[in-house]
């Protein structure tokens, strides 16, 4: 079994991926950068190249395997010189984002924009496979997408357009762009897709993603598909491949930092390791960050999250969210800590 830690724009920023990794990093296999746009200029904007800097990789001792840029694209050529650029930078694999929702992004055609069309995505992955073989750029692709659009019926489409191209490997996130991040997820018409995917000959390994928020999602969600895309026969030879054995978590790890340890047998989370960890996110943010207000804001999206630790914590949370400065912040998660039951 293999866990990644999912791209959050905003969040996953490379503070928190190298203090992640140092401290809760040995269950995790890929950390994915949150997306990088291009653009017509052929430039990122310089907060975007700045995440992904070998050089603020500094907690990860393969970076070129453990971190993997995510892209966001509209355009062959465009993708596939941020995929190069990505190579230049020793990177051994790059992600296409077919999945955020956000109606900004969707509206250019880009994340989940690019599944209304399943001709105009064929055309735009046969034109960035072809280009990668012609120029033989030792780079692997792999794709990020979504069951589709509205609903999704529409991932047997999808699912036949992406069989086409060698992948390195396939995320499915088990909603519809319309659920966003908030609707059910579904992971049988995911297995269902999987099982497309792999009847028309798709072999790239698959990737689970979709509201595993906690170890006992991750055995209900994992007994499902275990149940419903166990042997799926491929077209090709008739071997059996397989069941999914790789999963993406996202919000749970913002919940949890501890979460892919504890579903890989290992201890759960402890009060005093999560302050700690706390800590040393203020300390890494503020190094990235200028003016402690800004760091405050920044720690209050994890707030956001991981309040759900604490019981009978409003008014101690409402503290932190007050807080204007260093001092005030730390007093109030000090507080925090010493006045509310820590609950897993």
């Amino acid at each position: 079994m293999k866990l990644y830690f999912a791209p959050m724009e905003g969040i996953t920023l490379y503070p928190l991926r190298n203090i992640h990794k140092e401290m809760f990093g040995n269950a995790l296999d890929k950390y994915f950068t949150p997306f990088v746009s291009t653009a017509r200029t052929y430039k990122f904007k310089k907060r975007e190249q700045r995440d992904i800097l070998p050089e603020f990789c500094s907690s990860f001792s393969d970076y070129k395997n453990e971190v993997v840029p995510q892209i966001m694209g509209n355009k062959a050529e465009q993708i596939v010189w941020a995929a190069r650029k990505m190579h230049e930078l020793g990177y051994n694999e790059v992600n296409l984002n077919m999945g955020c929702p956000v109606a900004t992004v969707v509206n250019r055609h880009k994340g989940s924009g690019l599944l209304e069309d399943t001709d105009k995505l064929d055309e735009m992955l046969f034109e960035i496979f072809d280009t990668i073989d012609k120029e033989n750029l030792q780079i692997k692709f792999s794709l990020k997408t979504r069951l589709g659009m509205h609903d999704d019926s529409e991932s047997l489409e999808i699912m036949k357009v992406l069989a086409k191209y060698p992948a390195s490997e396939l995320t499915i996130h088990a909603r519809v762009r319309d659920d966003y991040y908030k609707g059910q997820i579904r992971p049988e018409a995911f297995c269902r897709a999987v099982r497309v995917y792999r009847e028309n000959g798709g072999a790239a390994p698959i990737v689970y993603n979709g509201d595993i928020n906690s170890a006992s999602d991750f055995q209900k969600i994992s007994g499902i598909i275990d149940e419903h895309c166990g042997e799926i026969k491929g077209s090709t030879d008739n071997k059996c491949i397989s069941l999914v054995d790789r999963f993406m978590l996202g919000r749970g790890l913002i919940i949890n930092p501890a979460l892919a340890r504890e579903i890989a047998g290992g201890e759960v989370l402890k009060a005093d390791e999560l302050r700690v960890y706390l800590d040393r996110l203020y300390d890494a943010y503020a190094e990235y960050i200028p003016e402690d207000q800004n760091v405050i804001f920044k720690m209050l999206e994890h707030w956001a999250f991981i309040h759900v630790h604490f019981r009978d914590c409003e008014k101690y949370l409402k503290a932190i969210r007050k807080s204007r400065s260093k001092g005030e912040y730390k007093a109030a998660v000090t507080n925090m800590f010493s006045s509310c039951e820590f609950v897993i």
